[in-house]
């Protein structure tokens, strides 16, 4: 076992503290490992499987910011503490300056205020490591160097997401990448005011095992048909799925009759899939068969379980058309949740499992959903969003994407009652036009990536049952969000 400790700042009574709960390690394979936190006069303990170095991850205050996690640099053991906001601001500050030298050297222009925001964190930083008998100096300027390289990110990753983009149009004068709305296994047709704007070039169906299955061994397709014939009436290829997601709110009441019973739930799962694929042979292009596994326990089934079933279910559907893609999902897909759990591989290592299984696994789902609870994922920056991309994308397989921002922190009664929004992570109230900030800035740097074949959004509107607060691109009025204008305009300049 090894052993980190901290020195943490005083906190101002009269404003958010972080949650020192939600810290996890990281080592060489970018995957989080256990850690056990022990905060205790001023000083943070954390206590790891073994004596490896690793980077530190915990949701901490930056100016202007919200509460984002934040990472150090790699930490050896050592009897002397580390200061905590220190080295936060040392590991951004690092990550931004070795991401510059990265993509500078591959051809990135970067405008100066790049620069001038690294100098500003720079000397920060210095006064912030020589500030040793000062603390509350030491702990104002940590905070500046790190609101400054927080900045500094923000500025190189516009820079790289817009070149990226000109410099794919320059091959080609429109993106293939496919945007569409994902329309659950309720609703019968997408929203007359998106179709109205012809915002999405693509059909995406969520038609999930409850939807389908609401007793066992019965199967109803009349809500699939509808949403198939709407989709060929405006002329739009289709991806349905997917159609086993390991959520309790998705899967049918009657199957936890078998919680427990890998064997009998696998059988269960296999026989759906062959009933739906079989029905739809030759009209469906791109199958999401299963989501979100290995991300966490359901219905009694270990991570080993999760995986034998999947397989069971991508075997039968190939099986019932070979023709067909055939894709998994995971949710949280920086797997913060591994360091509090008993699961070892985690949903990118249970991905490349599964594709040299051979089963013809064609492409991945990701799903981001900043600044929710489970099974959202915490608020990060931009950089990280690409770092994680371009990790999932060392699969060598398609990325498909798809995304959830809220607009309010308000109860909503329509929303799983399992999903909240947690304001402590976001910078300021929540409404739409941080919405539609963020999601502007995410959905360009997605689309922008080569590898990303599809990116969806997770729900039309916040007038029927959806899984997460105040996330639809409509009001519940029917009226569009400062999103939509935003996603007509990108569809016109740059998409197919």
């Amino acid at each position: 076992m090894g052993v980190i400790t901290f020195r943490l700042p005083s906190f101002d009574p009269g404003r958010a503290t972080p949650d020192l709960r939600h810290a996890y390690g990281m080592g060489l394979d970018r995957m989080p490992s256990r850690l056990r936190i022990e905060p205790r006069n001023g000083y943070l303990t954390c206590y790891k499987d073994n004596p490896e170095s690793i980077r530190f991850f915990v949701p901490w205050p930056v100016p202007g910011h919200g509460m984002p996690i934040v990472g150090t640099a790699t930490l050896v053991e050592r009897p002397a503490p580390y200061n905590l906001e220190v080295e936060l601001a040392r590991g951004k500050l690092n990550d931004v300056r070795n991401q510059v030298a990265e993509w500078t050297q591959l051809g990135l222009r970067t405008p100066p205020s790049l620069d001038q925001a690294l100098a500003r964190s720079g000397r920060a930083f210095v006064q912030a490591s020589g500030a040793i008998d000062e603390p509350a100096a030491r702990a104002a300027k940590a905070a500046e160097s790190l609101a400054e390289a927080w900045h500094a990110s923000a500025i190189l990753l516009e820079a790289y997401t817009a070149q990226i983009l000109d410099n794919r149009l320059a091959v080609s004068p429109r993106l293939p990448t496919a945007v569409g709305i994902v329309l659950d296994g309720q609703t019968k047709a997408m929203p007359p005011a998106l179709v109205r704007r012809k915002l999405f070039n693509q059909s995406l169906l969520s038609f999930n095992w409850r939807a389908a299955a609401p007793s066992e061994g019965q199967y109803r397709w009349d809500v699939l048909d509808a949403q198939l014939a709407q989709a060929k009436t405006l002329g739009l290829p289709v991806e349905i799925g997917p159609l086993i997601d390991l959520r309790k709110g998705a899967l049918p009441d009657w199957i936890w009759l078998w919680e427990g019973d890998p064997d009998a739930i696998a059988g269960l799962a296999a026989d759906f899939v062959r009933h739906a694929v079989t029905r739809y042979r030759g009209k469906i292009p791109l199958w999401h068969i299963i989501h979100r596994v290995g991300c966490g326990e359901i219905l009694g089934l270990s991570e080993e379980d999760q995986i034998r079933v999947t397989l069971r279910a991508l075997q039968v559907a190939r099986q019932a058309d070979p023709s067909i893609q055939l894709t998994i999902g995971v949710d949280r897909p920086w797997a913060e949740w591994m360091g509090s759990s008993r699961f070892q591989l985690g949903p990118l290592h249970v991905c490349d499992y599964l594709k040299r299984c051979e089963v013809g696994l064609s492409a991945v789902l990701v799903e981001l959903a900043p600044g929710f609870t489970t099974p959202g994922s915490h608020v990060r920056d931009t950089l990280e969003l690409s770092r994680l991309l371009d990790l999932y994308s060392l699969l060598d397989l398609p990325l498909h994407v798809w995304m959830a921002i809220p607009t309010s922190d308000a109860p909503d009664p329509l929303a799983d009652p399992s999903v909240k929004v947690d304001p402590a992570q976001w910078p300021g109230p929540l409404d739409e036009a941080r919405q539609s900030q963020l999601a502007a800035h995410w959905l360009a740097l997605v689309i922008a990536k080569p590898y990303v074949r599809s990116v969806g959004w997770m729900q039309p509107d916040d007038s029927t049952p959806h899984l997460y607060p105040h996330a639809g691109l409509l009001r519940g009025d029917g009226q569009p969000k400062p999103i939509v204008p935003w996603l007509e305009r990108f569809r016109t300049d740059y998409l197919a």
